[in-house]
């Protein structure tokens, strides 16, 4: 190997020494995320007609209204919301025609008891404040030292652990507050769960939490363990997980923005150094304890049999049993199941509009493609016609949460492959592209943006400067990828040649996306049936044939530089006009509450991982009759990845797992 290819990454990462700090102060300074996002309400009563809309629109019933007499003896209905419940979703704030009901850019809802997370109308009717708490006294060296050195083991149950991840990363940086993410719980104190728990999961945390040493804290990403959150009418939900194991810090959000989290990491330090020791230990095995003897096939002396997931770092809430022979996979079995909500049948329980909430929910890595494959098949029924500067914003969303979503996927290849700092800086930039999704949508995760006849919002005036200085920043970073890690003769030892995914098979199996292009198959449904204003754009299908994990990544990594070229793209030809169309071809408005015409449709799109459709039935009613989604990853990742693994040696098996990039919850659903 010749000196400079060796010095290369060296000077690459030197010149992170001379740029500005990625890393956000924390506690903040100031605010670093927009003034848009959508955060706590504020109530207006003096401006509230009393109409109940907020209520009727709401999708999580976290509108109530308490029934007041004022001091002229006269009646009123006052909006109280409750924030464990609340998707923060701005369907009150949008149908409100008064505006006394609005949303401020304020994320911070925090609570050691989940009660507090209910705010009556004189409590939402404040304006909101961060009181950050003041870390100097100190109650003895052990409470000094333990708040200072938290071993946290995640469980990344649900959507809110998305948010967790930029802790991990150069943006906020965990590390400075001495907190450590350790894999096994028999040396951790803290339980951090990311969020929705089926009965499955519910297991499994029971099972970590047993096995964790005293004193041990338990910290809830999310609503969902709360009351059920936007899941409350699944079957499959765990409601109150407080019933089960003591939960000392619950963390409001859907997901709880990344500052809210550290909000709360803040709160436990000044908690734990004041001597706090957490709750009284019950454990609640109602739904039975953790067993998989009825998947574990004949135990042999040939073969051992091991997990894979689901809360395994290197997994995702996805498990897999390993048969094995010394070091090599003989058979790998999915056991799916562990973020099941029922998707399809919950949305024929919510109107046309409130399932725009719903949809983005199915894939958290890339929710604005679910979002625009819906809403395509409510208009092909509905007869509604976008507008063109609605379809070229569009564009803007799906290819941001393109490159947010692939950013994410060379992030955990680095950290399967042992190379811990390209995941951090492919994750801080992750964090610029967030920035400008919340920009422009008002939403960082799930943005909520489209909807049937176009889009909720138009751009800010600056928001052009904003988003070309941004990938401007991004397209640079690319080469230092390329030195990093897809010329590092490291990386390339690990992925080359490893889960070689055929032409042939791939075709057979149905594998869409990067998956399918990185094995020679040049389809690309942006390009091939082109919809929204793509046809307008110029962009090459990237195509490897090589169908191993490196051709993988690097397909995505190069179709980051195609989506910064359709955005360069799409924001010089903006068109001018409205964002939005409500009226239907067939008669009509589309409104929050309306019914559409009966019909049946199919809308494809080509989100991240790859071609995503929805086929929606009408009845002419109000909701749904019928939902079926094919999501991209169910064919990839319980079909093809266990043909993949067999021969594949247990060190690699990360590797090809997240070389497909899967995202459990589409195939879960």
């Amino acid at each position: 190997m010749r000196v400079s290819n060796i010095l290369k990454p060296f000077k690459t990462v030197g010149k992170f020494l001379v740029e500005k700090p990625l890393t956000f102060h924390f506690p903040p300074e100031s605010p670093v995320f927009t003034e848009r996002f959508r955060g706590r309400h504020i109530y207006h009563p003096e401006l509230c007609i009393e109409c109940k809309l907020c209520g009727i629109v709401c999708p999580n019933n976290a509108i109530e209204f308490l029934l007041e007499k004022d001091k002229k003896g006269l009646v009123h209905f006052r909006t109280q919301v409750d924030y464990a419940k609340c998707c923060f979703c701005g369907l009150c704030e949008d149908i409100c025609p008064s505006k006394a009901l609005e949303m401020t850019n304020f994320p911070f809802l925090v609570a050691m008891d989940k009660k507090e997370l209910y705010y009556d109308w004189k409590k939402l009717s404040e304006n909101p404040s961060l009181t950050l708490p003041s870390i100097k006294e100190k109650k003895g060296l052990i409470p000094w030292a333990r708040a200072r050195s938290f071993w946290i083991v995640n469980f990344f149950t649900g959507c809110c652990f998305i948010e967790a991840i930029p802790w991990v990363a150069s943006s906020f940086d965990m590390e400075r507050f001495g907190l450590l993410a350790i894999a096994s719980p028999r040396h951790s104190d803290v339980l951090l769960i990311g969020g929705y728990v089926t009965s499955k999961t519910l297991k499994r945390i029971i099972r970590i939490y047993s096995q964790m040493p005293n004193p041990k804290f338990v910290l809830v990403l999310g609503n969902c363990p709360m009351t059920g959150g936007t899941y409350w009418d699944s079957y499959n939900t765990i409601k109150e997980l407080d019933k089960y194991i003591p939960v000392d810090l619950w963390i409001a959000g859907c997901p709880p923005r990344v500052e809210n989290i550290g909000y709360a990491i803040v709160l436990a330090i000044e908690a734990v150094q004041h001597g706090y020791t957490g709750k009284k230990e019950y454990i609640n095995t109602e739904h039975g304890k953790y067993s998989l003897l009825h998947l574990i096939p004949k135990i042999s002396r040939d073969y051992n049999i091991i997990e894979f997931g689901p809360q395994h770092p290197a997994s995702g809430n996805f498990n897999m049993l390993l048969k094995l022979e010394g070091e090599y996979v003989v058979e790998a079995t999915p056991n799916i199941g562990y973020l099941h909500r029922g998707f399809e049948k919950l949305m024929e329980y919510r109107t046309w509009y409130q399932n725009i909430m719903l949809v983005q929910r199915v894939c958290v890595l890339d929710g604005a493609s679910y979002e625009l494959a819906y809403v395509g098949a409510v208009e092909k029924i509905a007869g509604l016609e976008v507008p063109k500067r609605a379809k070229y914003l569009r564009i803007i969303q799906a290819e941001l949460s393109r490159i947010q979503s692939h950013l994410l996927n060379l992030g955990l290849l680095a950290a399967a492959t042992g190379f811990d700092t390209v995941t951090r800086i492919t994750w801080g930039g992750r964090d610029k592209v967030l920035y400008l999704l919340e920009y422009m949508t008002r939403g960082r995760i799930y943005q909520i943006y489209n909807i049937p006849g176009g889009v909720r919002y138009d751009i800010p005036l600056d928001f052009k400067d904003k988003a070309f200085e941004i990938l401007k920043y991004l397209e640079r970073r690319l080469k230092d990828y390329d030195v990093l890690l897809f010329n590092n003769q490291v990386f390339i030892d690990r992925t080359k040649g490893v889960g070689k995914l055929p032409k042939e098979i791939a075709i057979e199996l149905d594998v869409t996306g990067p998956n399918m292009r990185a094995s020679g198959v040049a389809f690309d449904v942006r390009k091939n049936v082109s919809y929204e204003a793509y046809g307008d754009v110029d962009f090459k299908v990237q195509v490897l044939h090589e169908g191993d994990a490196y051709a993988r990544t690097l397909c995505r990594r190069r179709e980051i530089k195609e989506s910064i070229h359709i955005i360069e793209q799409v924001l010089d030809k903006l068109p001018g006009g409205p964002i939005a169309e409500k009226k239907m071809s067939k008669g009509g408005y589309f409104s929050f509450m309306s019914s559409i015409p009966a019909g049946e449709s199919i809308h494809c799109v080509e989100s991240a991982r790859g071609e995503l459709c929805f086929h929606i039935v009408s009845t002419g009613e109000s909701k749904p009759y019928r939902v079926k989604i094919r999501g991209p990853t169910f064919d990839t990742i319980l079909v093809a990845l266990p043909k993949l693994l067999k021969s594949v040696q247990v060190a690699d098996v990360p590797v090809v797992y997240w070389s497909l990039d899967n995202c459990p919850a589409d195939h879960d659903r």
